[in-house]
């Protein structure tokens, strides 16, 4: 397994959102000039369109990399200075819910969980202290520690961060960040200062500078030894201009502080209308047209290559390299129901538990802004198992012999893992043909897991009030759901799968006991149903097969690689058996 593929299992990946890139792009466009903007972009590997959704989400380590990029063209210490850029009227989607029921920047402060996806953030905010205009607080991370080595998210936290004032009327506060732990830099301390006129202190300081500019220089004009007639009038004269002055200062105060709620209430109404202009523009989820468009931040959708009750396959390309993937999405209905969102997420968890070469590599998940699951896969060049059958009914042993050493070895790391795939079977089989070497030996990989059992998960998806597998592949003990399966459970399936490659459909049902079910309900006797065609299946298969599938899981191989030394035993009467 790769160093990458191991950091994607050991830390979450952590997702931000659109606004900060499209915040750069503007500073970039504005003081370092379009073809400045344009570079960035290139490096990036993104176009201007992409950042027409601030509210898009993008990973952490896609962030990351622009801002180096940025780095790199105008400075880090320019990052910080975007914040002004993160606040304008078509930004405001991201702040929709810092700002809601809000008043005040130490409100929002403690709504800055919100910013990030809701169903990606890897980063928790915590207020430590507030005072009138300024704020405290640290964060608590728990993505991959390498993102902060160079501090350049800690520098994007710094332009949000002086954003927040800004959002309510307060421009130009100065965030720093003050401490953070040396030793992983996993839990850092901010604080935020912003300008707020005080009305008493206001009155006291106008009421001494109305003394200072009143009084001072008429008792000059007249001296120390003015008469005390003269004196009262001075100090009458001073009590007057005081009050003017604090009175004024009071107004001057007041007249901020109004101003300040109104620019809030405005900003409020802004991102509230920028956020519903969003939604209608884009539509949602995976039912709407995606081609073309960049989900989840970093993947360009290309074209649509097939679609589900619940869900819809897009060909893709990742931005940050060009590789091509799968990306499935859920369908908007589907993405809010608990079972079709738990399948997809128990897939992820289950492709990651279960690496090897055999086996689907998944790249990345998540959920979009909208709540949408999402399940980023290789993209694979092939057919189905299913497909080769439908074109030629039957395949030969000597064809079907690495296929089947192949799928033993997948379940083989799938068992190992603690997944139980639950779902063998020919369309979930894919003959991978290598892009490198065309015509050469296809490589069998092991696709959807979206009912597999992970030993130490919750089974909620289970409950769903009947057996989860496709007839004609589940093992007796599957199909009359009573208890939780194993391994052999697959097994049992590979060998109907086998079965079916040889005599070109599959076994018929039976049940626990070994009895055929006929059509007309009765049951025929029998040691298992690979007998009904036996004619077309070579005996030296038909021993291995009957192993596989038989009723009880006591009786089948005790696992995948013995399942595989049965196979390999074959030897030369595999080779020379005719279909």
């Amino acid at each position: 397994m790769t160093s990458e593929g191991m950091n994607r299992r050991n830390f979450p990946t952590g997702q931000a959102n659109m606004g900060l890139l499209k915040a750069l792009h503007r500073s970039l466009s504005a003081e370092k000039g379009a073809a400045a903007a344009e570079a960035w972009l290139r490096a990036i590997r993104m176009v201007g369109a992409d950042f027409s959704d601030e509210t898009r989400t993008l990973p952490l380590s896609a962030l990351h990399r622009a801002l180096a990029a940025f780095a790199e063209v105008a400075g880090r210490e320019a990052i910080p200075g975007a914040w002004k850029y993160l606040i304008a009227p078509d930004s405001l989607g991201v702040w929709v819910r810092v700002l809601r029921g809000t008043t005040e920047p130490a409100e929002a402060f403690a709504r800055l969980d919100a910013v990030d996806s809701q169903y990606g953030g890897t980063t928790r905010w915590e207020t430590t202290s507030t005072r009138r205009g300024g704020w405290q607080g640290r964060v608590s991370i728990a993505h991959d520690p390498a993102l902060e080595a160079d501090g350049l998210l800690r520098l994007a936290r710094l332009a949000e961060l002086a954003a927040v004032p800004a959002l309510f009327g307060y421009p130009g506060a100065t965030a720093r960040s003050l401490r953070a732990d040396e030793a992983t830099g996993l839990m850092q301390e901010y604080e935020v200062t912003w300008s707020v006129a005080d009305a008493a202190a206001s009155g006291t300081l106008g009421g001494a500078l109305g003394l200072a500019l009143g009084v001072i220089p008429m008792m000059a004009r007249v001296g120390m030894d003015t008469h005390l007639g003269t004196f009262s009038l001075c100090a009458l004269i001073a009590g007057v201009a005081g009050a003017t002055g604090a009175l004024a200062g009071v107004v001057r105060a007041r007249d901020q502080l109004r101003r300040a709620e109104n620019h809030a209430q405005q900003t409020r109404v802004h991102a509230l209308e920028r956020s519903l202009s969003l939604k209608e523009s884009s539509g949602s989820g995976a039912g709407a047209n995606l081609e073309g468009t960049v989900a989840a931040g970093q993947y360009r959708i290309l074209q649509r290559m097939g679609a589900g009750s619940t869900g819809v396959i897009y060909e893709a390309v990742r931005i940050s390299d060009g590789l091509p993937v799968a990306m499935k999405l859920l369908r908007v209905a589907a993405a809010h129901d608990a079972v079709a969102s738990d399948r997809l997420r128990r897939e992820a968890e289950a492709l990651g538990l279960s690496w090897h070469p055999n086996v689907v590599e998944v790249i990345d998940h998540g959920y979009l802004p909208d709540g949408t699951a999402y399940l980023v896969m290789e993209l694979l060049p092939g057919e189905s198992l299913a497909t080769r059958l439908r074109n030629r009914v039957r395949i030969t042993p000597a064809e079907l012999l690495p296929i089947a050493l192949q799928m033993c070895d997948a379940l083989a790391a799938v068992h190992a893992a603690g997944v139980v795939h639950r779902d063998v079977k020919p369309s979930n089989i894919l003959l991978v043909v290598d892009r490198d070497a065309p015509g050469g030996p296809e490589r069998v990989k092991l696709l959807d897991f979206g009912i597999a059992r992970v030993e130490w998960e919750e089974t909620r998806i289970t409950n769903t009030g009947g057996p989860l597998g496709t007839p004609g592949y589940m093992s007796p003990e599957q199909e009359m759901g009573e208890g939780e399966v194993d391994g052999r459970s697959d097994l049992f399936a590979l060998g109907a799968m086998l079965f079916e490659c040889l005599a070109g459909e599959p076994p018929p049902p039976r049940t626990p006991s070994g009895l055929i079910r006929t059509s007309d309900g009765s049951a025929l006797r029998t040691d298992s149903g690979t007998q009904k065609s036996s004619s077309l299946v070579p005996p030296a298969w038909r021993v291995v097969i009957e192993k596989a599938m038989a009723p009880q899981p006591s009786d089948r191989f005790p696992d995948a690689r013995t399942f595989a030394q049965a196979l390999r035993g074959l030897g030369e009467e595999l080779s020379k058996a005719m279909p």
